[in-house]
């Protein structure tokens, strides 16, 4: 998937003009690299369009230990959205991200996550 199909698919799942789009991209996406080990997230990076690895190796310091609800409310502050919206916005953003990288690692992402974060992704039956 290129970046731009990868964008193209967030905006008609969340139904956002091409700006909202990408502010929704970088608060979600980012706000996972910061959530992420850096080896998970360089991991992750390799499969991504290189616009959207870059946002997710921008992350500096330790990986956080955010829980679910901390992290959509990360999201909310970096997307200057209400909490109910950034859950929102979580969820589609993470179920395209969920197409674009391989089951395997889709796999090994989920299980370096707290319970919750598949339902995110999507695969809730990763749980």
């Amino acid at each position: 998937m290129t970046y731009g199909t990868f964008m193209s698919t967030v905006r008609e799942r969340g139904e956002y003009a091409a700006d909202e789009a990408e502010r929704i991209v970088e608060a979600v996406i980012g706000t996972l690299g910061e959530r992420l080990p850096d080896t998970s997230a360089e991991h992750l990076a390799d499969q991504l369009p290189t616009p959207l690895a870059d946002i997710v190796d921008r992350s500096e310091g330790p990986a956080r230990t955010w829980g679910v609800e901390e992290f959509i409310s990360r999201v909310a502050e970096h997307a200057e959205e209400d909490e109910d919206s950034a859950g929102d916005h979580t969820r589609i953003v993470l179920s395209v991200l969920a197409d674009q990288i391989t089951g395997g690692e889709m796999n090994k992402l989920i299980s370096q996550l707290p319970s919750g974060y598949a339902e995110l992704f999507g695969h809730g039956e990763l749980s």
